[in-house]
């Protein structure tokens, strides 16, 4: 009888340890990055094994805990009616679509503000159809236009090319969107996750020819910056042996091809204030419906606390470097010898190739159109969430290095990273972001870093860390009012919208 017990705990031991390694071992052959080194050793290390296999754990008590929305999302989708959703309206160089959806009541004839909501899903999924609810929800609670596009995700396309989806929205916005009763000079950018990183990547590129109009601007001594310019990050003569084919080839030059004429006015850096916000734990009535001055009251104080972390002040723009124009045809399909080729960029170089088709507005005017950009448990330093990948044991089976060309090109990708290189008082628009303190996909430091970058450049910004609030929570309640961070999240983006957007 001993025996038989003994024999039985031996193979249950040997199941419990030899289930994690061929778990791990098969993941990495259908999803790994075959390109790193030791590959075999990083994914039989036991640290990783047992990381990786508590992750996946994570990810199915995410998946069973979503399935009752997951059926009401669909649901709603399916049968939505054209009233409600224009489905599938294609956009853009690389033959994407988006939806647009309206608010079932409008108040008055002129046009209305447009949001922009850019998923996330680590760059690797695209399922606009996904946040039918969310978006519903939104054009109904802020009276605007929603829109949700779908983007190049890996492996149809890589970072640049979904930066480029991201602008090439806001172009098809700026000249089609007045046909649905929205105003293109009236924008919003909300993001998730990785489609928070795409909205920050994508304003800085709309903006690439404004801010390096600041170049001619002198310094004051009294205000010069304390981060001065750094030279290149990355040597692109390797590209870690990355085949690129499928990208766009848009990352090649990195750099915006100019036919905007003449360069604008010299920038004048603003007065702004950076607000950092640790909210309560949400009560039912942190937030009122929309009344007829505004989209809704203020949030009343004692529903949160805030601590003034710095008071702009008037400063002017310090030099930054020139890109050099681009040679290269956007529409060639990139080979691999190609990525060996490559010139050496700088942070400031531009990704971009594609300019509106309305003659009349350059990028920088459309990128001047986004009046606010609120970022949802974002990504905004790759280096740092990589780090925080291998962590997890993920770094590997996750796309988001190949989506960047890999470990050298993490710099260029990172808002982080290309905003500490920027004078005090460039002009971006306002930006809020919000993290939850239970986030173990993306670290709240990740917004916590960059809302310090961008205070020392004064950027009207705001933090909000919202308590036992995780990664998921924070967008996905979104859906339905009577779920537990509804309130909070959407009260901060009712604000933010009162805040920046015109009440015509």
């Amino acid at each position: 009888m001993w025996r038989s017990v003994l024999k039985s705990l031996l193979v249950l031991a040997g199941t419990t340890v030899a289930v994690p390694y061929v778990i791990a071992s098969v993941s990495s052959v259908l999803y790994g990055w075959g390109e790193r080194k030791n590959k075999v050793r990083r994914t039989l290390s036991p640290f990783k094994v047992i990381a990786f296999s508590y992750t996946l754990l994570q990810m199915m008590q995410i998946k069973l805990k979503y399935i009752p929305l997951y059926i009401q999302w669909k649901r709603f989708y399916s049968l939505a009616k054209p009233s409600q959703v224009l489905k599938n309206l294609s956009y853009g160089r690389h033959e994407e679509t988006l939806d647009l959806y309206l608010p079932e009541t409008r108040k008055g004839n002129d046009n209305i503000p447009v949001v922009i909501f850019v998923s996330g899903g680590a760059w690797s999924m695209k399922n606009k159809e996904m946040y039918g609810l969310l978006c519903s929800e939104m054009a109904n609670k802020l009276q605007v236009v929603v829109c949700c596009p779908n983007y190049s995700a890996y492996p149809k396309g890589y970072v640049d090319d979904m930066i480029q989806d991201v602008v090439d929205c806001l172009c098809w916005i700026n000249e089609n969107v007045g046909d649905y009763g929205g105003d293109k000079d009236q924008l919003m950018l909300i993001g998730h996750s990785s489609g928070a990183h795409l909205c920050i990547m994508a304003i800085l590129e709309l903006l690439h020819d404004d801010i390096l109009n600041a170049e001619d601007l002198p310094i004051s001594e009294s205000v010069a910056p304390q981060i001065h310019f750094e030279e290149s990050h990355y040597k692109r003569e390797e590209s870690n042996g990355h085949n690129l084919d499928g990208s766009s080839g848009s990352s090649g030059s990195f750099c915006v091809l100019n036919d905007n004429g003449e360069k604008k006015d010299s920038l004048e850096a603003s007065n702004t204030s950076s607000t950092y916000e640790m909210l309560k734990k949400p009560e039912a009535d942190v937030m009122e419906e929309s009344v007829a001055a505004g989209y809704v009251k203020p949030m009343m104080d004692s529903d949160i606390e805030k601590v003034e972390v710095g008071q702009g002040e008037s400063a002017k723009q310090g030099e930054l470097s020139e890109s050099k124009p681009s040679t290269e045809d956007s529409n060639v399909e990139r080979r691999p010898a190609e990525s060996e080729e490559e010139e050496v960029g700088s942070e400031h170089d531009s990704v971009i190739t594609v300019r509106s088709n309305d003659r009349q507005r350059t990028l920088v005017d459309i990128g001047k159109s986004v009046k606010a950009i609120i970022g949802l448990a974002g990504v905004y330093h790759i280096g740092d969430h990589y780090e925080h990948e291998t962590s997890r044991g993920v770094e590997d089976v996750s796309c988001m290095a190949r989506v960047m060309y890999g470990e050298s090109h993490f710099d260029r990708f990172s808002p982080t990273r290309l905003c500490h290189s920027l004078s005090r008082g460039v002009r971006l628009p306002k930006i809020v972001l919000l993290h939850g303190t239970k986030d173990y996909v993306v670290p709240e430091s990740s917004s916590v870093k960059f809302c310090d970058v961008l205070r020392d450049l004064y950027v009207d910004v705001a933090l909000h860390i919202i308590p036992d609030c995780d990664h998921y929570e924070i967008c996905l309640d979104l859906m339905k009012s009577d779920r537990k961070f509804y309130q909070p999240v959407m009260g901060i983006i009712l604000q933010t919208a009162k805040s920046v957007l015109s009440d015509k």
